[in-house]
């Protein structure tokens, strides 16, 4: 396993046990964020420590491959100077040079393809870090607001109770109760006192005619009845004053020629 595979797998575990324990959303991403952070840096010192394996490969192959050229010039020169034996000898140290430092060039090969793989994994989580460094605050707010919101439904699923809104039922039928009885209180009240004034005007109409049918029997019986005469002499009109009398116009002498 890879150190990059090492850290995803170190990363989701922690992130699973914090998801798990946490409560607050917002202290899991903090502690996300230092852990990411944290094996980062671990991947980063390995990463040095690739390159670092890469460039000894590469300085072990490079002197091995000048050794191998150097045991060539000595075998060119042996056999200049007539010593096949000695150039015998130094092309064989030549090949065992030239092996070492192809092996040596298989090993680079594979720790630079390595290396270049650990580094596009730590530009990758570099990235991811700063993606959730931008992506922390939409994540809290969202949070937020999803609290927000569970808090209104909670609240308005209590409001909601139909036991509420049954006793603002049963309330405003005891008001309009009220409001009834007050207006008939009142239609009552107005209806007696109309009775009453009906009942005196009644007993007035029903005492004057009794009581003018007894005179009037009084008066055919040949009995004296003083309120009727009374009555008669105030109802006779009044003779004429004096000046109304004077203020009438004279007759015209035409009138008097016809008389």
């Amino acid at each position: 396993m890879g150190i990059l595979e090492r850290i995803s797998t170190l990363l989701k575990s922690n992130i699973n046990a914090l998801l798990s324990d946490a409560e607050d959303p917002e202290l899991v991403l903090d502690q996300i964020l230092r852990d990411m952070r944290k094996h980062y840096r671990e991947a980063y010192r390995q990463v040095q420590t690739a390159i670092a394996d890469e460039k000894i490969l590469n300085k072990k192959y490079a002197k091995e491959r000048r050794a191998a050229e150097e045991w060539h010039r000595k075998a060119v020169l042996a056999l200049k100077q007539g010593r096949e034996d000695l150039a015998r000898e130094a092309l064989a140290r030549k090949q065992e040079r030239e092996q070492l430092a192809m092996t040596y060039l298989g090993q680079l090969e594979k720790q630079s393809t390595m290396v270049e793989r650990l580094k596009r994994s730590l530009v990758e989580l570099d990235r991811k870090i700063d993606e959730a460094n931008r992506k922390k605050p939409l994540i809290i707010a969202r949070k937020k607001r999803a609290e927000a919101q569970k808090s209104i439904t909670t609240m308005l699923s209590s409001v909601d109770d139909r036991s509420a809104f049954e006793a603002f039922a049963r309330l405003e039928e005891k008001v309009e109760a009220l409001e009834a009885d007050a207006e008939a209180a009142e239609d009552m009240l107005a209806l007696e006192t109309t009775a009453d004034l009906e009942k005196e005007f009644q007993a007035l109409e029903t005492g004057g005619d009794v009581e003018h049918e007894l005179l009037a029997l009084k008066a055919s019986l040949g009995m004296s009845v003083p309120e009727l005469e009374s009555a008669e002499a105030t109802m006779l009109p009044e003779p004429p004053e004096e000046s109304d009398i004077e203020s009438l116009p004279e007759p015209s002498d035409e009138e008097e020629t016809l008389k």
